[in-house]
């Protein structure tokens, strides 16, 4: 994998439809689980696709930088695909009542997305540790009989575990005591038939810089580690011939390398992109 995670605006309307497209999603989980490149075909039979809507599903998940396509071999008539990150993160500011709106909509629209799946109303569950959340759009699993009675196995042992934590706290040292400060619910359902995939998708909130009400996020957390390279030598001023010489790579992959860190990073020419870099220093210092 060249990344760990994308980082998407909450206020990036294209991106937030996109990861809540189930049969887009579920492409993009594929081929995150696959570990290797997929071609069109293989989508198409692995998630149940016409030919065509896999086609688009992949166009789709390579115009938002989640996956990317890889140059077509000699032995093979079309090109294959892998994922350019494990994660895929929705960034919002806590403090920013526009964004706690979008938000709380968008959360609404995960649920129902996570009924439609499972069609027997599973909860969204949602855990904040920190002011981040993380949020389970909707995560079926494929369990084998043996499977299933290991889990059964572990589950045990949880539920003793949270008994012994029941009594231990009897509530000796004061009123505090008697009161609660986590809820813990865990469901294990059969679906009413199967499903695709589903990728997890992270909620993170994110502090607001004093000065202009930007985003503390490093913008280079979203590339790739090949993007970051880049982004880095374009900041540095350098031409795409030096940024290709420098990186051992042709300049035409350089110009698609750019074009993929503007399309991550929401910026449209380099100096956009100098301007996204020196906010996001200016907020960490």
């Amino acid at each position: 994998m060249q990344g760990n995670e994308v980082l998407f605006d909450i206020r990036n309307g294209r991106a937030m439809d996109l990861l809540l497209n189930e049969e887009v999603m579920s492409v993009w989980e594929l081929v995150r689980r696959r570990k290797k490149p997929v071609d069109v075909a293989e989508v198409a039979r692995a998630v149940d696709l016409e030919h065509l809507f896999a086609q688009r599903a992949l166009d789709d998940l390579v115009e938002h930088g989640l996956i990317e396509p890889l140059r077509v071999r000699a032995d093979r008539r079309t090109p294959t695909y892998r994922v350019t990150c494990e994660r895929i993160a929705i960034g919002l500011r806590a403090d920013d009542a526009t964004d706690r709106k979008l938000w709380d909509g968008l959360s609404r629209r995960f649920e129902e997305a996570a009924d439609r799946l499972a069609k027997n109303h599973l909860p969204l569950e949602q855990a904040t540790d920190d002011k981040r959340s993380r949020m389970i759009y909707s995560l079926p699993v494929r369990i084998a009989p043996s499977e299933m009675h290991e889990l059964r196995h572990r589950l045990d042992e949880l539920a003793a575990f949270l008994h012994m934590l029941q009594e231990r706290h009897t509530g000796d040292g004061g009123k505090d005591d008697y009161f609660c400060n986590y809820r813990f619910e865990l469901q294990v359902q059969p679906l009413a038939e199967s499903v695709r995939p589903q990728p997890v998708v992270m909620a993170r909130f994110v502090d607001r810089d004093a000065k202009d009400g930007a985003a503390r996020v490093d913008p280079l957390a979203a590339l790739s580690k090949r993007e970051r390279q880049v982004a880095i030598a374009l900041v540095r001023g350098r031409t795409r011939n030096e940024t290709a010489d420098e990186l051992g790579i042709k300049p035409g992959s350089v110009a698609t390398l750019a074009k993929r860190i503007y399309r991550k990073l929401g910026v449209s020419s380099r100096v956009e992109l100098v301007r996204c870099m020196d906010r996001a220093k200016a907020a960490t210092e």
